[in-house]
């Protein structure tokens, strides 16, 4: 009998790849995680408070996996994942093994073929519902005995082995019954086989014991496809609760004499009369004024976007409030700072871009998994943890402790920037291509200003890996683009250890290191080492959602991007020969006094 062999991930993994309905390859063994009704009980769990983020989710509790610094004890409680795929084959005599629960040993499974204890690993293949979401094995023995007319259905006589011949790729392997001798290729698991051959979903997970009522296509996929598994999760900063600007406007109207006038007018003339009066008095726009006077029904619709948006948008209240030097709280420790710029027009052109910085020192970010989906984008959300009747509304989170810099952009510089024909048209572009892909429409509604400041944090978090000590992976981005002049974007890093980080990052952001920074990402995406092909291409990436980034330039982790690697345009920041970017003026005075330096020589 097999050693057993203790299976560890970390804590954050649990989330965040690996958190409900993900296959995750432990020692070459693989696995699914189970939604959280297989999870432990309470009594084992952890609770992870983040009041914001538990209401904007619409639950009651945030809980996180069971942890141990000594996992080799046998009593020590833990996730209890499914192994998946079920049908294994051994590495020696290629025989092919359904593995079920009660065969378990709690170490690498072997083959229990006479006189062969080969490893077993795990079958390539699995098929996954194309709507609904399920997955489960190749249905091998049907699928290999298509055409026996019932003569035969052996399932313990099945081997996995090459195919004779010069085939190459996945036609050189093949699926042989000893017993009848009928052989298929893996290279005839096409996208449409099942269709054509009369399988559907029989609608289920891994973990469940019962069969569902789906019927669905389903399509054969490796087993290490990302289309296997689209996570939807959601993380909030523990902020200070602070007045935002709206509401201040808002106790500002209400102590007009006319505000309540307004609310009660019906006559378009008399409304337009008392809003610009109360617009003088007050400073408050016009606009806002009415959005005031009229607020918006309170149906409360969630979804991932509109969430997201919400929870971010008091995040940037609260980098405002920083920025006023308002009160931080104990896991929000802020410093507003002003940029340190050298004397000249490229110092004076980046101060005039980027009004604002605020350096977080300590943070805390709480990170919650909804559910996921298979095949597609679109396809039908399974929970991360199924509602109960007798039981709390919970979902799985993580938090984190950390630092990081937050950069406010000047509203005004934006704006003027943002209003030229060309940099609308390339915009609209990516917009188009988003509003026709499935994909697009999980990410931030695109516009110009989203993309400069996405693809601007990607510049820098490049940059600042150098030399803040940290791995590209473990450095995030955080885009504030929620309200017409709220433009902001904060780097950040975390580490589920409660003393958090050691401070690297946010020494990047200090006075006498930001500007440099700054300039050193703006002068190394000016010339991109797969240039011209990569400032010139015409829209690339999933579904074309991306103009000039590539991974030369652009790109970073998929644990970095909070928009998956998409919506990136390194011409809106830097330029090109069709395009100014919004930090072209610091590039070319930058060149400029390169210029006069050499000549003054």
């Amino acid at each position: 009998m097999a050693e057993p062999t203790v299976k560890t991930v970390r804590a954050s993994e649990t989330v965040s790849p690996y958190g409900p309905g993900a296959i995750v390859d432990i020692l070459g063994q693989s696995f699914m995680v189970p939604t959280g009704d297989r999870w432990p009980s309470t009594k084992v769990r952890r609770a992870v408070r983040s009041d914001r983020l538990a209401e904007a989710l619409g639950v009651d509790d945030l809980w996180a996996a069971p942890t141990t610094h000594t996992p080799e004890n046998q009593k020590t409680p833990g996730l209890e994942f499914e192994r998946f795929p079920s049908w294994l084959f051994c590495q020696v005599c290629r025989r092919m093994i359904r593995w079920i629960r009660s065969m378990e040993t709690g170490g690498v499974p072997v083959c229990q073929e006479t006189a062969c204890d080969g490893r077993l690993v795990p079958m390539r293949f699995v098929a996954v519902c194309t709507a609904k979401s399920h997955i489960e094995d190749i249905p091998w023995v049907d699928w290999l005995h298509r055409d026996s007319d019932g003569e035969c259905r052996a399932s313990d006589r099945l081997r996995f082995q090459s195919a004779d011949g010069r085939a190459e790729g996945l036609s050189s392997l093949q699926v042989s019954c000893e017993r009848c001798g009928r052989r298929r290729s893996l290279g005839e698991l096409r996208r449409d086989v099942f269709a054509v051959e009369g399988f559907t979903c029989r609608g289920k997970q891994p973990w469940e014991r019962d069969w569902g009522l789906c019927g669905k296509p389903i399509d054969p996929q490796q087993r290490g496809a990302t289309s296997l598994h689209f996570a939807d999760t959601m993380s909030a900063i523990d902020i200070p609760i602070v007045d935002s600007r709206d509401e201040i406007d808002l106790e500002k109207l209400r102590g007009h004499a006319f505000f309540t006038a307004l609310r009660a007018a019906t006559d378009e003339s008399q409304r337009a009369m008392l809003s610009g009066q109360i617009a003088v008095d007050t400073g408050i726009p016009v606009e806002a004024v009415l959005a005031h006077a009229n607020p918006p029904d309170g149906g409360r619709v969630i979804d991932i976007r509109a969430t997201r948006s919400g929870l971010q948008a008091d995040e940037y209240e609260a980098f405002v409030a920083a920025i006023s030097e308002r009160s931080p709280v104990a896991d929000f420790q802020t410093r507003a700072i002003k940029l340190q710029v050298d004397r000249g027009d490229a110092g004076d052109n980046l101060a005039h871009l980027i009004s604002d910085v605020v350096l977080v020192d300590r943070l805390r970010d709480v990170r919650a998994v909804i559910g996921f989906r298979r095949y597609t984008p679109d396809a039908e959300l399974v929970a991360a943890v199924p509602v109960s009747s007798h039981e709390r509304k919970w979902l799985p989170a993580i938090e984190g402790y950390g630092e990081g810099v937050f950069l406010r952009f000047s509203e005004q510089a934006v704006r003027a920037w943002a209003a030229q024909d060309v940099v609308q048209s390339r915009g609209s572009t990516v917009l188009g291509h988003q509003n026709a892909s499935m994909l697009g429409r999980r990410l931030h509604v695109v516009s110009p200003e989203y993309i400069l400041l996405h693809t601007f944090a990607h510049l820098l978090m490049r940059e600042m890996t150098f030399a803040s000590g940290y791995t590209a992976a473990s450095i995030r981005e955080r885009i504030y683009c929620e309200s017409d002049g709220d433009y902001g974007l904060f780097i950040y890093t975390t580490s589920s250890d409660i003393e958090g980080t050691l401070g690297g990052l946010v020494r990047q952001g200090e006075p006498d290191l930001l500007a440099g920074a700054i300039v050193r990402a703006l002068e190394q995406a000016a010339w991109c080492p797969n240039d011209p092909v990569c400032i010139e291409s015409e829209p690339q990436s999933i579904d074309g959602l991306n103009l000039a980034a590539c991974h030369a330039c652009c790109l970073a982790p998929e644990t970095s991007c909070e928009s998956q690697n998409l919506l990136l345009d390194r011409a809106l920041v830097v330029g090109s020969d069709d395009v100014s970017g919004y930090f072209s003026p610091v590039l070319d005075a930058i060149l400029g006094q390169r210029a006069d330096g050499r000549q003054n020589e």
